[in-house]
């Protein structure tokens, strides 16, 4: 299929029915994510309008290792279920590692066929020319690895860059204040062009690069830094009083703020223990962190803040995303290497961590480092210098011995400029180049493994917490206080902030017979033996052999009963959406009586009135 899970409208919240994945973008509003400070139980946080602060919607990744997971559900179960406890969460791991296997063998044979050429890989590139693979056919397998590729980082929990996204990175730096331009035009248009166009809804709100390069992130936290920062200050000085006014004179003024929109009143969670101290209550949903960004154009606005603190310490910090992931394909093939089908060039895949929201432009491929304005400005003036001296002199006509001397230091200090600026783009490179190595975390095939890996990780952590949870209450629970619940567990333990992905959670439990619905709207949990002996029946059934090779009629059963549970959670939503229309409908047929009761009123208030004007009072 070339319908892959839509990153930004995966997360679909029962609690408010909107997307949490802006893209999972992470938006038509531009509210970046990471979450507010921790509020104490019973507490909401206080309401800011601070243009410096920046709402950030929290991610659903659960960034612990399954073992801690496993802890949770354990301490939250009676003692004597704990056993049974382990070995539900070792079948439904190994159960979804089974039922993903040809997922996984097929994203990795397509990125084998789309990566052969690059990796010289003889045996396949035989074969493909044996088959006698088109540049067409090709196209489409490359088609069909990326929107397999979306789904996963999807189910991962991963988002896609949106175009606010990106303008804010643009317009603001952090540590990275090096100048550069990304050269798109080396980039492949045709791939991720292709699949965006077969994905309408997908590319809604993407960066206008997206047919070039596709951006995903996961995780939230913030990068700090302490110092004088001198050399910064000078550069964002001189910024100020010369370049920005002549920018704003030409009509090119340079935007140094991405507007944000001040952070408004928004939505929090009150979590506070129920009357017996068992359950958990969550009045109202929180799903984003407030952050203040301090970059040093945020800390000083203006020429004169910054010759008042210019020998001061500053503290700054910034919001980032603890992984990024890069595919891109480029549209030439790197030297030394064989070109694809049609001449394209390398399909790339790249991982980052903890790049700052500011200073993500540095991760790209084909940057070109430009000198800084300062670097620029001081050469520019010495240029200038010696050609006045040289035309006052032509003017003149006042070839003195001082005059050529000072000609040919000014002429010397030109060419020395000139190779000062060579040096400091070369520098700025190597700088860069030092940045991104310290960011880099994995690529290629290695990146991928991880990823299919962290995918399955995530998907059974959220399914062995969510059914812990239910299990412990020992009572129905909505999908909110589910949330709540486990929400405040990763809190509690870990000092995590999730937006917990309930909904899918509860999706896969529902399919494996291991919850129950009542009431269109409250979940039970299936009590633990029961749930046990239908793990342990479907795995002694997914093979199930005679002596003589043939399959046995067990898997009539077997597929009977699987088919039994599909259809009747297949009914859960259409269940849902009529009870949500027939109260719809009870809602209007209250509002029409109670209109009609109103309107009755004022004809009676009416009468009585035209009754006491036509009364005649006697007086005294």
């Amino acid at each position: 299929s070339n319908s892959p899970v839509d990153p930004r409208r995966r997360h679909t919240s029962g609690r408010h029915g909107e997307p949490c994945f802006e893209i999972q973008s992470y938006c038509a509003e531009v509210y970046t994510r990471l979450r507010n400070p921790s509020q104490k139980q019973g507490e909401m946080a206080e309401e800011t309008q601070d243009d410096n602060k920046t709402e950030i919607r929290n991610s659903a990744f659960i960034p612990l290792g399954m073992n801690f997971v496993k802890e949770i559900a354990k301490e939250l179960m009676p003692e004597a279920e704990r056993k049974g406890l382990s070995d539900f969460m070792r079948i439904i791991r190994l159960l979804f590692h089974f039922e993903y296997l040809e997922s996984r063998d097929k994203l990795k044979r397509n990125f084998d066929i789309v990566t052969a050429h690059q990796d010289d890989n003889e045996a396949l590139i035989d074969v493909m020319k044996e088959s006698k693979m088109t540049p067409s056919e090709f196209l489409d397998v490359s088609v069909n690895f990326v929107s397999d590729f979306c789904t996963l980082l999807a189910d991962a929990n991963f988002s896609l860059l949106t175009q606010k996204e990106w303008e804010l990175a643009k317009a603001e730096d952090f540590m990275f204040t090096l100048p550069c331009d990304i050269a798109w035009d080396k980039f492949d248009k045709e791939l991720l062009g292709t699949f965006l166009k077969q994905n309408p809804a997908l590319s809604e709100g993407l960066t206008q690069f997206a047919d070039a390069a596709l951006l995903f992130k996961r995780g939230n936290g913030v990068a700090k830094a302490k110092g004088m920062f001198i050399m910064e200050k000078v550069e964002m000085f001189l910024e100020m009083c010369i370049m920005e006014p002549l920018l704003a004179i030409v009509g090119r003024p340079k935007t140094v703020f991405a507007s944000l929109g001040g952070v408004g009143k928004k939505r929090t969670a009150m979590f506070k223990k129920d009357g017996g101290g068992k359950g958990l209550i969550e009045e109202e949903r929180h799903d984003v962190t407030v952050i203040e960004r301090r970059t040093l154009r945020r800390l000083l606005p203006n020429p004169l803040a910054i010759l008042k603190n210019l020998f001061k310490t500053m503290e700054l910090q910034e919001p980032t995303f603890k992984e990024v992931v890069l595919l891109y394909r480029m549209a030439k093939p790197v030297e030394d290497r064989q070109a694809g089908p049609g001449g394209v060039g390398p399909l790339i895949l790249k991982s980052f961590h903890d790049i700052p929201m500011a200073d993500l432009e540095m991760i790209f491929p084909e940057v070109n480092v430009t000198v800084k304005f300062k670097d620029m400005l001081i050469n520019v003036t010495l240029a200038i210098i010696a050609i006045i001296t040289f035309l006052w002199t032509l003017m003149t006509g006042g070839w003195t011995k001082e005059v050529i001397t000072l000609i040919s230091v000014l002429g010397g200090k030109v060419a020395q400029s000139v190779t000062a600026l060579m040096a400091a783009q070369t520098r700025y490179t190597g700088m860069m180049a030092k940045e991104l190595q310290a960011k880099s975390a994995n690529s290629q095939t290695g990146m991928l493994m991880h990823l299919m890996e962290s995918m399955e990780d995530q998907e059974c952590k959220e399914m062995i917490l969510s059914y812990a949870v239910l299990a412990a209450n020992g009572k129905s629970m909505t999908l909110k206080e589910i949330d709540a619940k486990c929400e405040y567990e990763l809190y509690d333990r870990f000092r995590l902030k999730i937006d917990f992905d309930v909904e899918g959670a509860m999706v896969k439990l529902l399919r494996e017979g291991l919850v129950e619905q009542r009431a269109g709207v409250l979940y039970t949990a299936t009590p633990l033996k029961k749930a046990l002996k239908r793990l342990d029946t479907k795995w002694d059934n997914l093979f199930d052999y005679r002596d003589d090779g043939g399959a046995t009629k067990a898997d009539d059963a077997v597929m009977q009963l699987e088919a039994a549970r599909k259809a009747r959670y297949q009914t859960v939503e259409a269940t849902l959406r009529e009870q949500l229309a027939n109260t719809d409908a009870e809602r209007a047929a209250a509002v029409g009586k109670l209109k009609g009761q109103q309107e009755e009123i004022a004809k009676r208030i009416k009468l009585l009135e035209d009754a006491m004007s036509s009364y005649k009072w006697r007086t005294g």
